[in-house]
């Protein structure tokens, strides 16, 4: 993989972490008057704080594969026409939106319209995101599966971040907030089952995209065959620790320890699943 593409990389993966944990926070104070007691509140007020510094650290990540970072300005000047324009303005701006809904939620007033367009501004960064690279000559990004592994991330790093914070929390688990943790777990998993059902049909379509997909689909097949099984393997054990920990409703300090070790292999797996995205990705210029 080329050396400028790390820095792409890390700012996909930070940005779709904190668009995702956001989301999953907005969804679960949408039910704050049914659970009572800003109990909703209580709960994602931490996780809430922590994705402006990721989404921050996401756009210093972005101008290190701009030729001249200090010039980044110039790249929101095709906005009618690039991609990478869309995305800048996008994740900017939830950027900007998350700042407005942090105040609000600092001050006690937290407003849920606002939490829903900050979510919808994120859904639509990640969709420029993906679509920068669905519109490249290489076969295996120009697929539908780039949307779906990025919206995967979004939804698995979503789902795991906001349970993991909801059960950190000191706050009582009711009834009621339970369902919703409950809840949260099936998206993430169906995240990555959609992914992996998906994955046969996306390597046979590779297969007949000419010489630039064959290449692909033998590099998924063959050279990162066994990554690819480490990828999915670290995430799905990641999310399952969290299930277990909270099915076996153990209250002690020691949970931490099971958390950390769940957002590692969570990370390290959507890390590697990126890595190999971009290591796959053999464009129909060849020589």
């Amino acid at each position: 993989m080329f050396a400028e593409e790390w820095p792409l990389l890390t700012f996909t993966l930070l940005s779709q972490f904190g668009v995702g944990a956001y989301i999953f926070f907005v969804i679960v104070r949408a039910f704050n008057k049914k659970l009572g007691n800003n109990l909703a509140i209580n709960v994602t007020k931490r996780g809430i704080m922590m994705v402006g510094p990721v989404i921050a650290l996401a756009l210093v990540f972005s101008l290190f594969h701009l030729g001249t970072p200090f010039g980044a300005y110039r790249s929101i000047l095709n906005l009618d026409s690039s991609w990478l324009s869309r995305e800048i303005i996008f994740t900017s701006a939830f950027f900007a939106l998350w700042i407005v809904s942090f105040y609000l939620d600092r001050k006690g007033t937290w407003n849920q319209i606002v939490g829903w367009v900050t979510s919808v501004v994120g859904l639509g960064a990640v969709f420029c995101m993906a679509s920068i690279y669905a519109s490249s000559i290489k076969p295996a990004w120009t697929d539908a599966n780039t949307y779906l592994a990025f919206y995967g991330t979004t939804i698995l790093f979503g789902a795991v971040t906001s349970m993991i914070f909801i059960l950190m929390s000191k706050e009582e688990k009711t009834e009621g907030l339970t369902s919703i943790i409950k809840g949260i777990g099936l998206a993430g998993l169906g995240a990555m089952i959609a992914q992996l059902v998906y994955l046969p049909i996306y390597v046979s379509g590779l297969s007949v995209s000419g010489q630039a997909g064959l290449k692909s689909a033998a590099l998924l097949t063959e050279t990162y065959a066994f990554s690819t099984v480490i990828r999915w393997a670290l995430s799905f054990v990641g999310l399952a620790i969290i299930g277990w920990v909270f099915y076996r409703n153990n209250k002690s300090q020691s949970q931490m320890k099971f958390y950390l070790a769940a957002l590692t292999l969570v990370l390290v797996g959507e890390f590697l699943g990126r890595y190999i995205f971009y290591a796959t990705g053999v464009s129909i210029i060849v020589g």
